[in-house]
């Protein structure tokens, strides 16, 4: 994958054109678009960020951006929300490192869909020479990535990943329709789980934590959550029963306030349309431009 392509070509549907941008976004091949039609241009943004493994896309746009906007439809999912402690997914590499040091089981919560943030652990256990263990549905994940980008970490790649066939419908499902063979060769039984422990890093579905729980083996284990906060309490419980301490080390997969002001800076739009936040009526604070804030279902005449 070449990151210094920015656009593709035009897609005509109609009277409309439609140029995809590729952007940096925690989720693999995200796009924003450019939209024109009878001499009217808009630019939505999708989600998107500056400071994942992708920024370059990002610093790109600033550098060659699009212009002559009519309206931005503009993300501010991180409008509210404070920056965090790591602001990149270079500093989430470097802390997991640092975590990773220890000798003790880790696990970590982190989304299948997170592609920046499985590349970051698994440098982070190449470099500490500890196992990423995941799941199946996650090394289908991957697996279906790899003819796209070659940076992505995958199940044949040597002793610093493997997968666990975690017992849910998914791995069954996989079993039923002959996928989950492939990934055999890279499969890592439980009693080597217990042999290996202390220099594993489990991604903690619910499953394999449970059944470890069961066996008494989770006793002093850390989990880092790499995870919206939002998401927190609904396994925060289960750990807390063990008495296993919650290590937070997470970046967000969208733009920051500075970054959203760079962009809107940049392709200088007529009117700015917020989306995809909890703080619509903060635009107005934080861009100089006209914003038009609409309600779910409303509509605007360009």
């Amino acid at each position: 994958m070449t990151l210094f392509l920015i656009s593709f070509l035009n897609l005509k549907i109609g009277n409309f054109a439609i140029t995809p941008y590729l952007v940096d976004h925690s989720g693999f091949d995200a796009l924003a678009f450019l939209i024109e039609c009878e001499g009217k241009r808009i630019f939505y943004t999708g989600d998107f960020r500056g400071h994942g493994r992708k920024s370059i896309l990002y610093e790109n746009l600033l550098k060659r951006p699009p212009e002559n906007f009519d309206f931005l439809i503009l993300e501010g999912s991180m409008i509210g929300r404070e920056k965090g402690k790591f602001n990149t997914e270079q500093d989430i590499e470097t802390a997991l490192i640092a975590q990773f040091q220890a000798y003790n089981l880790f696990f970590i919560a982190s989304s299948t869909q997170n592609i920046d943030r499985t590349v970051s652990i698994y440098r982070a256990c190449r470099k500490a020479d500890r196992t990423f263990v995941i799941d199946p549905y996650t090394a289908y994940v991957l697996d279906q990535l790899k003819d796209i980008s070659s940076n992505i970490p995958q199940y044949d790649w040597g002793k610093n990943i493997k997968i666990f066939f975690a017992p849910n419908n998914y791995t069954q499902k996989m079993a039923d329709n002959k996928s989950l063979y492939k990934f055999k060769p890279a499969k890592l039984k439980f009693d080597e789980i217990l042999e290996m422990k202390k220099t594993l890093v489990i991604k903690g579905n619910y499953l394999t934590r449970n059944i470890l729980a069961k066996k008494k083996e989770i006793t002093g284990s850390k989990l880092i959550y790499s995870m919206w906060e939002g998401y927190l309490p609904d396994i925060k419980p289960f750990w807390d029963k063990y008495n296993i301490p919650i290590i937070k080390i997470h970046t967000s997969g969208h733009a920051y306030i500075e970054e959203l002001q760079k962009f809107v800076k940049a392709i200088k739009p007529k009117n700015i349309i917020p989306n995809h936040t909890f703080y619509p009526e903060n635009y107005d604070k934080i861009f100089k431009n006209k914003i038009i804030r609409l309600r779910d279902k409303q509509t605007v005449n360009l």
